[in-house]
């Protein structure tokens, strides 16, 4: 994992664990519940590597859309989830470049009190959209589901 000028430590503390998307936030718009509620789908940032990570054991029925299971509360004791290897990462005191496809996209963030946002840089990949990521830790107990 490299966090330029700050040191590893830092970069597993501040990027360490798995991070969920907020069910309640749109393409450019923060979620209106402070994030207390997860998407099925989030990423974990560690050891030079970008990972998509997914629930796998959601019966949450207060999901954006009705869709039951496609979301959980952020307070759930314990989850299970399956991942996904997604790219190379170059982790920065203020940005995160992944290298995915043949392609490195630039992403820069910013904290605010529930959750951090995630945005592109202008000069985009294929595979990159103009979508801002709203994304918090999750601080409960994991499974790696086979």
């Amino acid at each position: 994992m490299m966090f330029i000028g700050t040191g590893a430590a830092l970069a597993d503390d501040f990027w360490g664990g798995t991070w969920f998307t907020c069910e309640f936030a749109k393409s450019q718009t923060p979620p209106h519940d402070s994030c207390a509620m997860f998407d099925d789908e989030g990423f974990r940032f560690t050891d030079g590597r970008f990972t998509y990570v997914r629930i796998t054991e959601s019966d949450e029925t207060a999901c954006r859309g009705e869709k039951v299971g496609q979301c959980f509360r952020r307070d759930r004791p314990a989850i299970s989830i399956r991942t996904s290897d997604r790219g190379q990462l170059d982790l920065g005191p203020d940005r995160i470049k992944v290298q995915y496809l043949f392609c490195t996209q630039t992403f820069y963030f910013k904290d605010t009190e529930h959750y951090r946002e995630i945005w592109p840089d202008e000069k985009r990949c294929f595979w990159a959209r103009k979508r801002h990521f709203y994304i918090a830790r999750y601080e409960g107990d994991i499974t790696d589901a086979p």
